[in-house]
């Protein structure tokens, strides 16, 4: 193959589309293993003319996979750029190989502790704060912020996998993604406190003066009298039981 062999910007397009299917043939063998083959198929068929050469290149990428969904883009892209040196004659297969198995799961802790455990909470207790003011439109707020950054997260990582293949992890060490979990989950706690607040107030209508009393009560029971729990699982409890009460639950 030439030096000069390039994937078209329209199969990049298709590679991107195809991986935000990645999980869709999920399986306990292989887990993302097909999904994986089957977004980097329209790279493959740009690179490999020779059917015997696109059947070799394809089958490597049936070997095991697995990682956060979202993360996962930029090992895509990584994994195009990556094709395009082995058909090139400038890097082996097992350079893909090792990529892949290199990469997939710090990139899955990564993605797992900022979209699972930050972003999602984030948006969803967002979404529920405003249920009072928008009603039923609470739940497309929840998919427009959510889903918003998502998708700009995976065309960006993405892209940045292509660009650089190996060199996504320096990009990834400088964009600080540790500490914007951090915050985001310092963000869902000031959420969650706001609404278990408003859960209070619900449960305090007049017809109901103690049932504020008994959710301010479950919160200060828990700090005081449970240090384990702390004040984020009190809050939390307050929740509950204030959502139950300002509900009618109970």
């Amino acid at each position: 193959m030439s030096g000069e062999t390039r994937v078209t910007k329209g199969s990049l397009a298709r590679v991107f589309f195809r991986a935000l299917f990645i999980q869709a043939a999920w399986n306990p063998r292989g887990m993302q293993n097909l999904g994986f083959a089957s977004a980097i198929a329209p790279a493959l068929s740009d690179l490999y003319r020779d059917q015997k050469d696109r059947v070799a290149a394809a089958r490597r990428h049936l070997e095991l996979f697995n990682c956060h969904p979202y993360a996962a883009a930029a090992i895509v892209g990584g994994a195009v750029r990556l094709e395009e040196e082995v058909a090139a004659g400038k890097a082996s297969a097992r350079d893909v190989s090792m990529f892949k198995f290199s990469l997939a799961s710090p990139f899955a802790a990564l993605g797992d502790g900022f979209f699972w455990l930050a972003l999602r909470p984030v948006a969803a207790l967002l979404a529920a704060l405003t249920q009072p003011f928008l009603g039923l439109w609470y739940v497309p707020l929840f998919l427009l912020v959510y889903d918003s950054v998502h998708l700009a997260a995976r065309v960006s990582l993405f892209g940045a996998g292509y660009r650089k293949a190996a060199g996504i992890v320096e990009i990834l060490s400088h964009a600080h993604i540790p500490l914007a979990t951090r915050v985001l989950k310092a963000v869902a706690a000031v959420l969650a406190g706001a609404l278990a607040a408003r859960g209070v107030l619900l449960a305090s209508l007049p017809h109901r003066p103690g049932n504020g009393v008994l959710v301010a009560a479950v919160i200060v029971a828990g700090v005081v009298f449970l240090p384990r729990v702390r004040l984020p699982m009190a809050l939390y409890a307050a929740l509950a039981l204030g959502l139950a009460l300002g509900g009618g639950f109970l």
